[in-house]
């Protein structure tokens, strides 16, 4: 029970902004508005598939676009589409407006901005998608847990907001940046990578499933727990511990940083991780937490040369 409400806190600060208050309970959201344009009914010009295979009816032109999730805005902003609506944890750049947190929208303020398109994120928002097929506006799912979703989101998305070539030009872009970073590294030899977050004692690895798992994958790294079991609150991430990371032995430790972010510092000091080769060799990490968990999307370029910068030193 502890290890549960403790995996449930660290879900909560991992997926939140610092800073950002936090409901005790959140709360569910109100997804039928109290009155629906007549425009919501007008039957679509076109139909496009999402990322989870639903179709979805569209206006022939696309306009006013809400982003429920970082990974939803950074993908429309790589398309060139400022969205009039956004959640706190990933706040709209041009004035739009703030619709809750990508945990808690709120879905009477996304009704009342009347969008032409709502983005969804399923790595939050799938359990509601039977509520959102009843509301009264056109929601495409997005689902990017790796670098090949990364392209299929913005190609697909990009049909839905009329931005096919853009998208593309976009796509082959990260595709060509991205192979050049793995041919760079293809001929080093594999280190052996674990990736925590946490707090404190309670420890949780990232398997092959992650996102972060997935680049490592990518770039030829060994992730010691990638076949780590799946079924924690916080999809492909296990609990962990000191005794295994020693087991284990790590060449490098890469921290995605909860609480207040002193994971890394921790481990560095405490003597139960002395024996590992990472800590031995002061090759512990603290990556960035919305561009390795909370927004996996476009700055992927940026991910993978991140990781190939710490995983592979001797590579210019």
């Amino acid at each position: 029970m502890r290890a549960a409400a403790s995996l449930a806190a660290v879900v909560l600060l991992l997926l939140t902004s610092c800073g950002e208050e936090r409901p005790a309970v959140a709360p569910r959201p109100t997804l039928t508005p109290t009155v629906a344009p007549a425009t919501a009914t007008a039957p679509p010009a076109r139909v496009v598939v999402d990322m989870l295979g639903r179709s979805v009816g569209l206006p022939a032109e696309v306009t006013r676009v809400v982003a429920l999730s970082p990974t939803a805005y950074d993908l429309l902003t790589a398309l060139g589409i400022e969205p009039v609506a956004a959640t706190s944890d990933a706040p709209p750049s041009g004035g739009g407006t703030v619709i809750g947190r990508t945990l808690s929208p709120d879905f009477q303020a996304v009704a009342a901005l009347t969008p032409d398109l709502v983005v969804a994120d399923a790595r939050f928002h799938s359990g509601l998608i039977r509520d959102l097929d009843a509301f009264p506006y056109p929601t495409f799912f997005v689902n990017v847990n790796g670098y090949g979703d990364v392209l299929a989101a913005l190609r697909a998305l990009g049909d839905a907001v009329g931005r096919r070539e853009r998208s593309e030009q976009a796509a082959d872009t990260i595709q060509r940046q991205a192979e050049v970073i793995r041919t760079r590294v293809a001929q080093e030899r594999a280190p052996k990578v674990l990736v925590l977050t946490g707090v404190e004692r309670d420890l949780y690895a990232a398997s092959r499933e992650t996102y972060v798992g997935n680049l490592l994958t990518f770039l030829g790294a060994v992730n010691v727990m990638a076949d780590a079991p799946a079924g924690a609150p916080l999809p492909g991430f296990a609990a962990t511990s000191p005794g295994d990371a020693v087991a284990l032995a790590p060449d490098v430790i890469l921290v995605i940083p909860a609480g207040d972010g002193s994971l890394a510092e921790q481990i560095v000091r405490d003597p139960a991780w002395a024996a590992v080769p990472a800590v031995a060799a002061g090759r512990v990490y603290t990556l960035d937490v919305r561009r390795f968990l909370r927004a996996p999307g476009p700055s992927v370029v940026d991910a993978l040369a991140e990781l190939a910068r710490l995983l592979y030193p001797s590579v210019p």
